[in-house]
């Protein structure tokens, strides 16, 4: 009889369910086959559930619902987790709350709980939930510890990430999801601490080698990254070179400058850098900015932004761009700059590869390109004071690779071959190989 009464009721709650709805697609309406068993239509309800078809599970789910008015819990819990997975949060929270103030010593609902507002990006308030899973079930609280972890990467809270995620390790240390968070987060604070880079650039002829270095302090902040760095160079040049005297002004220089990486939505950031100089061979005053952001719902990213370089004695401005993608563990990049100066225009053009091994901190990379030379040293070498129409044609290709060491140590090491114009003879080619590289220590 319970089985007659259970399959007639359902039939007619789908048909009556059925018969409001348009069928658009032209196709047949498929009538579900129900056991009239309740374990054998949960068990349906779960595997509709599973290939997406989450009203069909829910239709079963209802009807189960309605038939065990005193044995519903899990039904109505497994219903609350379609409506999540079925991105429909507003119900699935009216759902999880019936079912706390019914319960509160079940584990799942808090966990569903946890990963509605997390979905649903309410990240302050999934924290909180993680927060309260972790003490209401001290024995068991591994999920909530991940879900902390994540939804703290989601505000871009970084340094607290690194924190819970160090914590929950020592807990859980076999846990693949924390190791992995934690290595994002390492990666992501790699620009906090110090660091100390060198730079050497030999020449093929004429020129003796040029010689850069900086030190600079870094920290990620609730804004975004702020960077101080203090440069110095040395740009020695052989009595041959005809432009410039030797002597005329000091091979020395130093510079100091900040870069800010305020974050603006999810999706977009600035860059910023303010630079000064009492130095010859450095602009007096530098300025840049930057606009990045995601391009709609693509993994592409573009920006747009500007350079500006005060040598005193020539104004240089340079506009540029960049249109970035990232599909699994890789990146493209390409940017060019139009530069401009008292003289007139010039462009160059250069290209990024980019594999990350575990993080946005941990790669190597392929850089090449070519035009008018894209750095400062034809302005450096020359105090900014250039011939008019004197624009140096390059070509460059570049290789480097950075690793995360340890979760307190960085490295860096860079090298590039250039083929450019000699800076005082057109028509007249040199090669420049350039090697650098860059210890950071994360304090």
């Amino acid at each position: 009889m319970l089985k007659t009464f259970f399959s007639m009721s359902f039939l007619l709650f789908l048909s009556l369910t059925l018969s409001g709805q348009k069928d658009t697609t032209n196709r047949p309406v498929e009538i579900l086959e129900i056991s009239s068993d309740a374990d054998s239509a949960f068990a349906q309800a779960r595997e509709l559930a599973y290939s997406k078809e989450y009203d069909a599970s829910r239709k079963i789910l209802d009807l189960l619902i309605y038939q065990s008015p005193t044995n519903y819990y899990q039904y109505k819990l497994f219903k609350a987790r379609t409506l999540v997975w079925d991105g429909k949060y507003a119900p699935a929270r009216s759902i999880i709350e019936e079912l706390i103030l019914e319960d509160t010593t079940v584990i799942d609902i808090y966990q569903i709980r946890l990963n509605n507002e997390r979905y649903d990006k309410d990240y302050p308030l999934a924290i909180r939930y993680a927060n309260d899973g972790i003490k209401r079930f001290p024995k068991d609280n591994e999920f909530f510890h991940v879900g902390k972890v994540q939804s703290l990467v989601a505000e871009n809270r970084y340094h607290e990430g690194l924190d819970a995620a160090t914590l929950a390790l020592d807990s859980f240390p076999e846990n693949n999801e924390l190791k992995q968070l934690k290595t994002f987060l390492l990666n992501q604070l790699i620009v906090d601490g110090l660091a100390v880079g060198v730079s050497m650039d030999y020449f093929s002829k004429i020129y003796k080698p040029w010689l850069f270095g900086f030190l600079q302090y870094g920290r990620q902040t609730k804004i975004g990254a702020i960077i101080g760095r203090v440069n110095v160079a040395d740009r020695q040049r052989s009595a041959a070179v005809g432009i410039a005297e030797p002597g005329a002004f000091s091979s020395l220089g130093v510079q100091g400058e900040i870069d800010i990486f305020p974050r603006l939505s999810k999706n977009s950031y600035m860059y910023l850098n303010v630079g000064y100089s009492p130095s010859a061979i450095f602009p007096s005053f530098r300025f840049g900015a930057e606009y990045y952001s995601m391009i709609g719902k693509t993994e592409m990213e573009g920006s747009l932004g500007i350079r500006y370089l005060d040598f005193l004695t020539n104004i240089v401005t340079m506009y540029t761009g960049s249109l970035g993608y990232y599909w699994d563990s890789e990146y493209i990049n390409f940017r060019p700059f139009f530069i401009n100066d008292a003289y007139g225009w010039g462009s160059t053009y250069n290209f990024l590869y980019r594999q990350f091994f575990s993080g946005k901190g941990d790669f190597i990379q392929v850089t090449f390109g070519g035009g008018v030379v894209p750095d400062e040293r034809v302005f450096l070498l020359n105090n900014g004071l250039v011939e008019q129409n004197y624009r140096l044609d390059n070509q460059y290709v570049g290789i480097g690779y950075q690793k995360l060491v340890n979760q307190k140590f960085y490295s860096r090491l860079d090298l590039t071959i250039t083929r450019q114009e000699n800076f005082s003879q057109q028509n007249d080619y040199l090669y420049i190989f350039s090697i650098g590289m860059i210890l950071g220590y994360r304090l």
